[in-house]
């Protein structure tokens, strides 16, 4: 896959968990969460009572200028999620479609 510009596709709160491996115990510390995008980790675990900083440059931005990224760019990655589509594991999202549902 090709990115020319920034590219905001943030992962869930499950996503991450499962990607860092993070434990009950680790979701009760400080985390900082580095480069985070559009994640909605943050909003979920604040929610839950978590502590959690993120940082990314994209949040220089207002939410309708990310918002107006995201719908400039997910055509874009969703074509070339197509053309390289046996270069990622679809063993918890099934599918391109699936993964276009859940980033936006």
């Amino acid at each position: 896959m090709k990115l020319e510009n920034v590219v905001p596709w943030g992962r869930s709160f499950t996503e991450y968990q499962s990607m860092f491996v993070l434990t009950e115990s680790d979701l009760k510390k400080n985390i900082l969460g580095c480069s985070d995008g559009p994640a909605s980790f943050n909003a979920e675990l604040t929610r839950q009572g978590g502590k959690v900083i993120s940082v990314d440059p994209i949040y220089e931005f207002s939410t309708s200028e990310i918002e107006d990224r995201i719908d400039t760019v997910y055509t874009d990655i969703m074509q070339q999620l197509e053309l390289t589509t046996d270069r990622y594991l679809w063993d918890k999202i099934t599918s391109i479609e699936e993964l276009g549902t859940l980033r936006m």
